[in-house]
């Protein structure tokens, strides 16, 4: 038996809960529902209850769950939503279960209310509620606000999701060129090509029609991604991670590389405006040879153009 094709009642408290009338909702969700599961994942379950029920732990350690309920007393700090919640950790014989208390209301308001953009609490949020494994749902809350979601945000990731990725990719890549190529700035390149890396893995599961996944699995080959893809990423990073900046050939062939995976992900006979991004190697960098503090760089402009010939 797996926690992901578990029923209900072979879950840890599930069955408790379930005859708990305030409990109108219980969901699996993290780690275990995305199949991304080892054996230090916890067993996430999202209770939810009526909006009247106090939030708090004595409640739902003295009257939801049963007397042999063991808590961890460990506050891990890593839910930072600001959604009215309760976090409590159960230590059991199967592992650790992570019980998420919440109201209803916090559920049909994200889902009355959510607007599509790439914050991501929004995305992480998105993501448990529009895929969440429904264990008890009574009154059909759950999976009604969970098709809702499902058909405006995930059914049109491509449409609305898509175009912003590219658009932060974009000018991220121009930001990355200016720090690391011209200005050699490590840590400031380092950083930008690390934001671009998950950039290009989001929009991968976006062009696919898939949320991203959160971001501590985002580049994991266990959620899903192709495997080549994360291959080829996975050698950018590391090509990444071994260059200065004033390498500025190598660099190059990193800012090729990672061409060619985008080319991979995003179709760019599909976008609007093409990879226009690439042009601050084929266009901009020869308007800036011609001032006078610039001339080194008409060599490099050379090698840029013979490089991105074919990819532009």
């Amino acid at each position: 038996m797996t926690f992901a094709t578990a029923r209900p009642s072979e879950l840890p408290y599930v069955q408790e809960l379930m005859a708990r009338e305030e409990v109108v909702g219980i969901a699996l969700c993290g780690s275990h529902r995305q199949g991304s599961d080892d054996s230090f994942s916890d067993l996430d379950l999202w209770i939810f209850v009526k909006d009247t029920v106090p939030l708090s732990e004595s409640y739902v350690l003295g009257q939801m769950l049963p007397d042999t309920a063991r808590q961890e007393m460990l506050f891990e700090g890593r839910d930072d939503t600001l959604t009215p919640h309760l976090v409590i950790n159960l230590l059991t014989e199967v592992g650790v279960v992570n019980i998420k208390a919440l109201h209803t209301g916090v559920l049909g308001r994200f889902a009355e209310e959510a607007r599509p953009g790439l914050d991501p609490q929004f995305l992480e949020d998105l993501e448990n509620y529009a895929t969440m494994r429904i264990l008890h749902d009574p009154h059909a809350i759950l999976s009604r606000h969970r098709t809702d979601l499902q058909e405006r945000f995930v059914a049109t990731a491509g449409a609305w999701l898509v175009p912003a990725l590219t658009a932060r990719y974009a000018s991220l890549y121009w930001r990355s060129v200016y720090q690391g190529f011209l200005r050699e700035e490590n840590a400031c390149w380092h950083h930008l090509m690390g934001e671009m890396v998950q950039l290009l893995a989001q929009l991968e599961a976006a062009c696919d029609g898939r949320l991203p996944a959160p971001a501590k699995w985002l580049l994991s080959e266990r959620t899903g991604a192709r495997v080549p893809l994360m291959r080829a990423l996975s050698s950018v990073q590391a090509e990444v991670r071994t260059v200065s900046c004033t390498e500025k050939r190598a660099i190059l062939r990193i800012y090729h590389s990672l061409a060619r995976v985008e080319s991979a992900v995003l179709a760019p006979a599909a976008l609007p405006h093409g990879t226009w991004w690439r042009k601050v190697f084929t266009e901009r960098l020869p308007h800036l040879t011609v001032l006078p503090d610039h001339h080194e760089l008409r060599p490099l402009v050379q090698i840029a153009a013979a490089l991105f010939k074919d990819l532009v």
